[in-house]
């Protein structure tokens, strides 16, 4: 591992080209043509190798394509960051048959984490709890899963990414709709071929995300756990670490099985298991086998805490992991590099859970401004921001690389701000100074439903 292709963009690419650069490892940034936005990250690396295409499916997130630039640019090493690319399996496969390293889990794993019905199979197996499930095609298979397992149910394509398409049914008719739905509906796949992975719904829950590391021996690395606090159209747009409300015998339960899980399907990376807890106990959801969205705030639980510092953090790296060198920033808040971490793990080291233990009286809360599904009709032409400022609030650190002086392509999130304190009301203070002085116009980004949720926490 001497040269990477960084196959991501915006904010992620920008970190991992710096924190390549920190290991003395050469980097070649992926930049579509049709990306207005791609300078930032295009900078921040050695070299640029482009593709063409338009929109994520022919850019980006193409295995063909990439694989292509792979080809092109005669890197030795692929880092994925966590976009679709990181978990699929295909792409994988074709780095290995080229003797390309993919910082990540096999092809192998990743085939069995992507289908929700052989992991929760495979979860329980090993005796780690799962709710009621199936899965069918068409209307009439669905529908007979869902009569012998009884309403409401939750509803996903088997094989769908990043909370796609995901529906709760509460009646046949909410069954029906979203069988014979549009292609958008299932994912961009023609609903009515897809394959539907039907769970029962739990109507009083808290989904939990439990973050460790896994290396080639089976060593793991607990990285804390976070929960969701609003999710709106399939978006996470608030989560806070520690959870609160869950007892801690059963998170340390969650812990257990979230290792057993990542062994068991032969993980080896930074990844999340995800568990619902309802009032009784805990289920298992499903694996992502790719850096949390969410890696900040593991990294400021890790390490020596010494307060966060109002900047911009594009991506630069922080602090230290096991055996890792230091650095510092202008805007992380101290702790590991879970970046260098999934490269060392990548290129064969090993990682200690003693020696790097979380800090979970450190409250941390991170809001992302997602732009509107509603705004997305021409993407990647997403638009133009009219306005675009984040106030610089002490404790509070931004993930961000949209320049408001081009047009807006590709975006999904245009920022993440990130705060921890000592108390969790703390931290959400903090939090909603930075998201209600936040001035973004010409495109909505949710700022007004995550600031009224802010209220509840402070």
């Amino acid at each position: 591992m001497q040269h990477i292709l960084i196959a991501n963009r915006a904010a992620i690419a920008v970190r991992a080209a710096q924190t390549c650069r920190g290991l003395g490892l050469r980097t070649t940034a992926l930049a579509a043509r049709t990306d207005t936005q791609a300078a930032a990250h295009v900078a921040a690396a050695d070299h640029e190798v482009t593709v063409e295409g338009r929109g994520l499916p022919d850019t980006y997130d193409s295995a063909a394509r990439v694989l292509d630039a792979v080809d092109r640019s005669g890197v030795d090493a692929v880092y994925p960051g966590y976009g679709s690319l990181a978990e699929n399996a295909d792409f994988v496969a074709g780095l290995e048959e080229r003797g390309v390293t993919f910082v990540g889990p096999s092809a192998a794993a990743l085939r069995l984490a992507g289908s929700k019905a052989a992991a929760a199979e495979a979860a329980r197996r090993i005796g780690v709890p799962v709710l009621p499930h199936a899965t069918g095609r068409g209307r009439d298979e669905v529908l007979a899963h869902v009569h012998a397992m009884g309403l409401p149910v939750v509803l996903k394509p088997e094989f769908g990414y990043g909370g796609q398409a995901v529906r709760v049914a509460r009646t046949e008719a909410d069954v029906e709709r979203a069988v014979a739905g549009s292609p958008e509906a299932a994912g961009g796949t023609e609903a009515a071929g897809t394959s539907w992975y039907i769970e029962k719904y739990l109507p009083v829950n808290q989904v939990v995300g439990v973050t460790l590391a896994v290396d080639h021996d089976g060593n793991v690395l607990p990285l804390g756990e976070r929960e969701s606090l609003l999710v709106a159209d399939g978006l996470k747009l608030l989560e806070a670490s520690p959870v609160a409300g869950v007892d801690a015998q059963v998170l340390e339960a969650m812990r257990a099985d979230a290792a057993l899980v990542a062994r068991e399907f032969g993980l080896t990376n930074v990844m999340t298991v995800e568990f619902i807890v309802g009032p009784d106990r805990y289920y298992f959801l499903e694996v992502n086998g790719r850096l949390p969205l969410a890696y900040r705030m593991s990294e400021s639980q890790l390490g020596t805490y010494s307060g966060a510092r109002s900047g911009t953090d594009s991506g630069a790296r922080s602090g230290a992991v096991p055996g890792a060198r230091s650095g510092a920033d202008s805007g992380t808040p101290p702790g590991a590099d879970l970046v260098e971490l999934q490269l060392r793990i990548a290129r064969g080291e090993s990682v200690s859970a003693a020696a790097h233990p979380v800090d979970r009286t450190r409250h941390c809360l991170e809001a992302r401004l997602f732009v509107h599904p509603q705004e997305l009709a021409d993407f990647p032409d997403v638009g133009t921001l009219d306005r675009f400022e984040l106030p610089d609030v002490d404790g509070v650190t931004y993930a961000r690389s949209v320049d408001p002086e081009r047009p807006v392509t590709y975006e999904l999130i245009l920022a993440q701000a990130l705060a921890a304190d000592t108390s969790r009301a703390a931290a959400a203070r903090l939090v909603r100074k930075a998201v209600d002085g936040a001035r973004v116009t010409g495109l909505r980004c949710y700022v007004e439903e995550i600031t009224w949720r802010l209220d509840d926490e402070c």
